[in-house]
């Protein structure tokens, strides 16, 4: 039982339908702009992360809100089908789910277009505390902390899990890092990993570079940090004093949706499991570009066998010690 308990984690983030556009370029005000294809499926921050830990072998649970409607539907359907757990998602009588429009252009880069429905109303008081209890990690998205009741939500979620030392790991998000800056900074000494891109890197600490920004984090009690920087892979530091850069695999992005969730889940997976912060970083930067190389958010996130037919036999034997790493 203790074994299957460490296996348990739990993401608490929104739970959403996207709709991907890819156009030729990104459209202009006021003109007709064609669609060479369209993706819909299942994703937002907490649902990507689930599925993205439950690939790596974790037992998966997702807290969040969707609405009473067909889109909600969808969304549970979605996450039983890619083995999460949902017994912790609530369900609005009135809110629609949340939807996501998302425009890709060729180069593979997304611009989002949120409509965050019933994620926003997340109840605190229908928390599940022994969920948290029994998680070997709390693995938060950024947009949780935006609106009340799902702020207060997070943050209770948080607190239960400083009480009962199960990890946190906050993954941020530009429009936190704008609305929310305030509130970050006063959580950092509580994370155990900090992830964020380098845009949300500018807002949280402007005018530092990416080697002034580790040492910042770390010193304000972060003990571990990654920042995720796209084709140069990313940038990791640790609080025993290591900092890395680490290139990511040569890989063809067709769609950058979700590679950060997934990114920063495989990371957190790596650390909890024994990895160290190179490993680690190496198994994040796998996942989130395989990520990349197909459209749309949970569906694009790679199986099990894709991402040990990518790593050494030493990564994949300590995270799959029962299985080959073929």
């Amino acid at each position: 039982m203790e074994a299957e308990t460490r296996r348990v984690v739990t993401a608490l983030g929104d739970i959403n339908v996207d709709l991907g556009f890819m156009l030729p370029h990104f459209p202009r005000e006021n003109d007709d702009n064609p669609v060479t294809a369209v993706h819909w499926g299942g994703g937002g921050s907490g649902l990507n992360m689930a599925v993205a830990v439950g690939r790596l072998g974790a037992i998966p649970y997702v807290i969040g809100r969707v609405g009473n409607d067909l889109a909600g539907s969808f969304a549970l359907q979605t996450a039983r089908a890619h083995g999460v757990q949902v017994s912790a998602v609530q369900i609005d009588p009135s809110a629609a789910t949340g939807l996501c429009g998302i425009v890709v252009t060729p180069n593979g880069q997304r611009s989002f277009l949120s409509f965050r429905g019933a994620n926003v109303y997340c109840d605190a008081s229908t928390l599940t505390p022994s969920l948290i209890r029994s998680s070997q990690l709390l693995l938060v998205g950024a947009h949780a902390l935006l609106d009340d009741p799902q702020r207060s939500a997070a943050l209770q979620a948080m607190e239960i899990a400083i009480e009962q030392r199960c990890m946190i790991a906050l993954d941020l998000c530009l429009p936190a890092v704008r609305v929310a800056r305030r509130l970050i900074v006063r959580l950092l000494p509580q994370l155990w990993l900090l992830t964020m891109n380098e845009d949300e890197l500018r807002a949280l600490l402007p005018g530092q570079s990416v080697a002034q920004a580790l040492d910042s984090l770390i010193g304000s009690g972060v003990r571990h940090v990654a920042i995720k920087r796209g084709a140069q892979g990313c940038s990791v530091a640790s609080a025993d004093g290591r900092r890395l850069d680490v290139l990511p695999p040569a890989v063809t992005a067709v769609d950058t949706t979700a590679c950060g969730d997934a990114f920063s889940a495989a990371y957190a997976w790596g650390l909890a499991h024994g990895l160290d912060v190179s490993q680690s970083a190496t198994l994040a930067n796998v996942v989130g570009a395989l990520t990349a190389t197909r459209h749309g958010a949970v569906e694009a996130i790679p199986s099990a066998a894709e991402i040990r037919s990518r790593l050494s036999a030493t990564i994949a034997e300590r995270l799959w010690p029962d299985r080959t790493s073929g």
